[in-house]
Order: C-alpha cells, then structure tokens, then sequence
C-alpha cells in the first residue's frame, strides 16, 4: 500500500456529526495540540528527561493537566521507541517509531543529522501532530514525512535527505486506545 503525502486535517470537511462524535473530536482536537506541546518540551527541545523505567531505555516525560506523555527509546543511530499520551492517567493514545534509522554508511554525519531531525520536529502543527511537517528544508538537509490515516489510527514514514540522498528513516504508526469494562464493552478516552 502506498503511503499517502496527505493527512485530513482535524475536523475539516467532514459531515455534520452525531453529539459523540462531536466529544470525539473534541477530544481529538485537544490531544493534537497537548502533542505539539508536548514534543516542543521533550528531545526536539534537549528537554524532559527522567530516569528511566525499563533498563537500556531513555525516556522523555512531559504533563499538564489532565495530559501525560512518557516517551521511551533505545539505542542511538537505530532508536526504535514508543510515546504513550495518558488522559486521566489511562493510556489513551500511542505512536510507535522505528526502523532503519542512519543508514550505516552516513554514520559520521549522524550529530548534525539529528539536529535537523529537531528542528524538523519543532515545526509540528496540531494539524498534523505526528512527527514533523510534511516537508521541510533548510540547507543541505531536508525532512519528509508521508503518513496515511488519522490521529486515532495512522501509519507513516519519515526520511531525512542530505543533498537528495536518504540518511536517515524510520516508520512511525500508532492511534487511540481503547479499552474494556468489566463487560468487555469498549472504555473510549474521550467523555461519553
């Protein structure tokens, strides 16, 4: 399947909704900027860290209000890690990220590569909250991410080019949680 450049935007071009759904997107809506705020305040901002606590991990935490972000990885030029958004203190949302990471022959370059990687990331929009902008370039370097689906249910990828050559990719695909009662009915993050 191939990845698509666009990503609707929240609550945009879609038919009148039933009053659920309007909570969803709601809720939605006040996920994707607690996420913007979040990445602005953790790795892309050399900020946010704790100790960890899974063993060989760094981790990354960031909280305001009912919202809590715990953002936790492995490793260095391969650093497959997953951030899980709490709402409430329930896990409600999740992206997982991973992959190639540096390709082995761009090893040397991996330092000025990764700050890129953060200002990339600083760009984030409550529009399209994942990772970084669609595109986005300055000097040598340039940063792509194609994503299909939506906040609740998504798959992507992003690369990192130097001078139109791929350094740097991983895949990235998460969404919302949800949960069960004591009757295996669905638990939804969002006020019912």
């Amino acid at each position: 399947m191939r990845l698509s450049e666009t990503v609707p935007e929240l609550g945009k071009n879609r038919p009148e909704l039933a009053p659920d759904e309007e909570k969803k997107e709601a809720w939605l809506k006040k996920l994707a900027e607690f996420i913007v705020e979040a990445n602005q305040n953790t790795w892309a901002a050399d900020k946010g860290k704790v100790i960890p606590q899974r063993p060989g991990c760094k981790e990354l935490d960031y909280e305001k209000g009912d919202w809590h972000l715990r953002d936790s990885y492995t490793g260095y030029f391969r650093a497959p890690g997953m951030t899980i958004i709490y709402y409430k203190g329930q896990p409600a949302w999740t992206m997982a990220y991973g992959g190639s990471g540096m390709e082995e022959d761009k090893y040397e370059t991996t330092g000025p590569t990764f700050d890129f990687l953060k200002a990339a990331l600083m760009k984030v929009t409550p529009q399209l909250p994942y990772r970084g902008p669609r595109n986005y370039k300055d000097g040598e370097y340039q940063y792509k991410l194609r994503v299909k689906g939506d906040l609740a249910d998504f798959d992507g990828k992003e690369m990192i080019f130097k001078d139109k050559e791929l350094v740097f990719s991983q895949l990235i695909f998460g969404g919302v949680v949800i949960n069960k009662d004591s009757s295996k009915h669905p638990v939804y993050p969002w006020p019912i």
